[in-house]
């Protein structure tokens, strides 16, 4: 095996001036020539490389591990950008770990990393709130509320009889067999239980077609309503059977560590719901957004199996102040009302701590266990969607203003080049 290498790669996208102040070399060494910059300019990408020791046969004997920090040089605010790396001989269940932090005011994110031959890119901005081009809950989300009549069935034998004869059309049409023609045959639950990952993925769909979704303010009650049965279908897509849908099983369980200290971490057989949350949803949801991709997610919301209490929402927009995280979130509970989640991602040796806030209001009426990011999402033409018809619409579907409405603050708020026209049309 070949030295174990880690490239640092600081992309300085604000107006500081970012000068060296000290380093740590833990384990390992610098590449000769490939040391820590004694400044980055605004604008500027620069880098180091920190690589294990080796013996004489080629042989790793230590893996990289380092701590460099810098001053934040900037017109009425500083600070200092701390970055350690740490990519160990034997990799852990952890992989390469990294504790990157700026202080208040300042946004600082990381990706990459991965591997004995990694390359980790570090981004440093100014806080702002960033979001998903054009949208909001105001005009995006479902004008009801994840409330359902309880008649109504939603997993039955029949909805899942077909789900598995279009996953295995070939063999069983040659055995005679097909599709169930009465979906909703021996129902095993209801809506009343809850649609929220239906709604979630149906909002998404609505966006993903520049459509908006119905106007209805209380939710379908027949059966045989088209947009209850593709929330009902989109749910079921929103579990990611064949993937990892059974996180939300898992991550329920009462024996499930909630931080790093613990025998079967130690060992290696898992990770914390802290480390879950902090560390793989959180930068998986920010690369969503800066991306210009809705975010979906699964909340765990208890520690005793009762996965019915877990629940999905879908993250549009998150402003980060050091390690301090505010995330924008359509909730299918609060329909249009916006809503957000504060926490801090410092540390992951204890259980997560999540404010949930609607319209500026605490309600922490159900503690977060954890969140993930649901993977596996693909577009689908949802039914009843509408065409943005008017000024109101528009603004309601792209700003997080309040009313009174100004569609001036609404086209220099959508990268739309300052003009009317383009704006709509990007809607």
């Amino acid at each position: 095996m070949s030295r174990i290498r880690m490239k640092v790669f600081i992309r300085n996208e604000s107006d500081a001036t970012l000068t060296f102040s000290s380093d740590e070399i833990v384990h390992g060494d610098y590449t000769p020539d490939w040391t820590p910059p004694s400044v980055i300019q605004p604008g500027e990408q620069k880098g180091f490389q920190g690589e294990g020791n080796i013996v004489p046969i080629n042989q790793p004997i230590t893996g990289t591990e380092g701590r460099v920090r810098y001053n934040i040089v900037a017109p009425n605010s500083g600070g200092e950008l701390y970055i350690h790396w740490d990519s160990p001989l034997i990799e852990s269940q952890y992989g390469n770990t990294f504790h990157i932090w700026a202080p208040p005011d300042w946004e600082v994110s990381h990706s990459g990393g991965q591997g004995h031959e990694a390359e980790l890119e570090i981004r440093l901005r100014r806080t702002a709130r960033r979001s998903v081009l054009n949208f909001h809950p105001h005009g995006r989300g479902f004008a009801f509320t994840n409330k359902w009549d309880g008649e109504l069935p939603v997993i039955s034998l029949g909805f899942l009889w077909n789900k598995l004869f279009d996953s295995l059309p070939g063999p069983l049409g040659e055995l005679g067999i097909g599709r169930v023609i009465d979906e909703n045959w021996a129902p095993i639950t209801h809506a009343d239980a809850g649609l929220c990952g239906g709604m979630v993925y149906a909002v998404m769909d609505y966006y993903a077609f520049h459509l908006l979704p119905p106007e209805q303010t209380t939710s379908p009650n027949s059966r045989n309503d088209g947009l209850f049965e593709f929330i009902r279908d989109r749910l079921w897509d929103s579990f990611d059977v064949g993937g990892e849908g059974h996180r939300f099983l898992g991550y329920s369980s009462p024996h499930y560590p909630n931080g790093d200290e613990g025998v079967i971490q130690t060992v290696g057989l898992t990770r914390g719901r802290s480390w879950i949350t902090y560390r793989e949803a959180w930068p998986q949801i920010q690369q969503d957004i800066d991306a210009g991709k809705l975010s979906p997610l699964g909340l765990i919301q208890t520690d005793n199996l009762d996965i019915g209490g877990n629940h999905q929402v879908l993250a549009y927009a998150y402003e980060k102040s050091g390690q301090d995280v505010k995330l924008f979130i359509y909730d299918p509970n609060k329909a249009q009302r916006e809503v957000r989640y504060e926490f801090n991602v410092t540390a992951t040796d204890g259980e997560v701590h999540i404010n949930r806030y609607v319209e500026d209001i605490l309600e922490n009426d159900k503690h977060i266990y954890c969140f993930f990011r649901i993977n596996g999402y693909a577009p689908k033409m949802p039914p009843s969607g509408r065409r943005i018809t008017s000024v109101r619409e528009a603004v309601r579907a792209s700003t997080t203003q309040n009313t009174p409405y100004s569609v001036r603050a609404a086209i220099a708020g959508s990268n739309s080049a300052g003009s009317l026209t383009n704006w709509v049309r990007s809607l």
